[in-house]
């Protein structure tokens, strides 16, 4: 018969054979230590019928998780590992580099990281002098390059497309306008 034992730092369920009990574990989804209940003596025999609970999808323990003795947690438990974020105060992982609630990042490499990836898509947001130009002076290629960029996913696209439409219509009008002034 296995033992069902709930993580007290995270709450997740989990179970190992009898043959464990009495022992203590790492719970491998927040690290913290779980201590296995010692087996309980066995109930009397009843004529009363008992209703059996169906038991819940529970994920088992592996060796290395329960090698686990107390020199690898705290001797307060699972609560001395964690600390409270702080952007936004709820409880993570004393060693997280993000937190899981709000996206805050505490590690300076990730954090660079994560700051060149924004500074990127900038970017790819806004016009180049050389994207201006060909958007004016070349409007139709202009048009051309701003529908390949909007296929590539680039927000920069829809705007060199207006920009080459409206240097279009622009040119038209003066077109227009300096014909009549021709014919007068």
């Amino acid at each position: 018969m296995a033992i069902q034992v709930t993580c007290s730092g995270c709450g997740t369920t989990l179970k190992t054979s009898e043959a464990h009990a009495g022992k203590k574990a790492k719970c491998p989804k927040c690290g913290g230590i779980i201590e296995i209940p010692a087996l309980a003596p066995p109930l009397p025999a009843d004529d009363d019928e008992y209703e059996l609970e169906a038991e819940p999808a529970v994920r088992g323990f592996s060796d290395d998780e329960l090698a686990a003795g107390p020199a690898q947690g705290s001797a307060a438990g699972p609560a001395r590992d964690r600390r409270p974020c702080p952007a936004c105060g709820e409880m993570i992982m004393r060693d997280a580099v993000k937190c899981r609630y709000c996206g805050e990042i505490f590690d300076p490499v990730l954090k660079k990281k994560e700051q060149k990836s924004k500074a990127a898509s900038d970017e790819d947001s806004t016009l180049s002098v050389g994207e201006w130009l060909v958007c004016i002076l070349c409007s139709t290629i202009g048009c051309i390059v701003g529908i390949v960029y909007m296929i590539q996913g680039k927000p920069k696209g829809g705007k060199m497309i207006l920009v080459s439409i409206a240097v279009n219509v622009i040119f038209a009008v003066l077109s227009v306008i300096a014909q009549s002034l021709q014919h007068m």
